[in-house]
């Protein structure tokens, strides 16, 4: 029995062609770097503004992350406390370590000071500010 050379030309074509769309599909899966799962990290605590035996309230708060995104961090009254202690927290993610920007007296909008912390790594940190 004699095959038409063109079908068994066409049939191959087709083989090769699925072969090589299957082949092109695998390699980047098995070359892509696996990707990483992002880890959130929070800076989070009190923070107190002193200006020797007076103290001002934190109006506001702002975290700069040496690796990751800055931004404002949420700021609320802390139950039981005098109004000048504030609990602050920040998430964001892989970061690496925090600077907390603190306005301390005024408003939100016209602080009356504002003063930076030190690198510090993420977790808790009951911050005392000195203006």
């Amino acid at each position: 029995m004699m095959f038409d050379v063109r079908v068994t030309e066409r049939i191959q074509m087709r083989f090769l062609g699925a072969a090589t769309v299957l082949a092109a599909l695998a390699v980047p899966a098995v070359l892509a770097p696996t990707a990483q799962a992002l880890t959130p990290q929070t800076v989070f605590g009190t923070v107190t503004c002193k200006q020797g035996q007076r103290s001002s309230p934190p109006v506001a708060a702002w975290a700069v992350a040496e690796k990751g995104e800055s931004g404002q961090a949420k700021i609320d009254d802390v139950p039981g406390e005098h109004g000048w202690v504030k609990s602050y927290t920040y998430t964001t993610y892989d970061a690496g370590r925090f600077r907390m920007v603190v306005a301390c007296g005024g408003t939100a909008q016209q602080p009356s000071n504002a003063v930076a912390t030190a690198w510090m790594k993420p977790g808790r940190h009951n911050l005392t500010l000195n203006f």
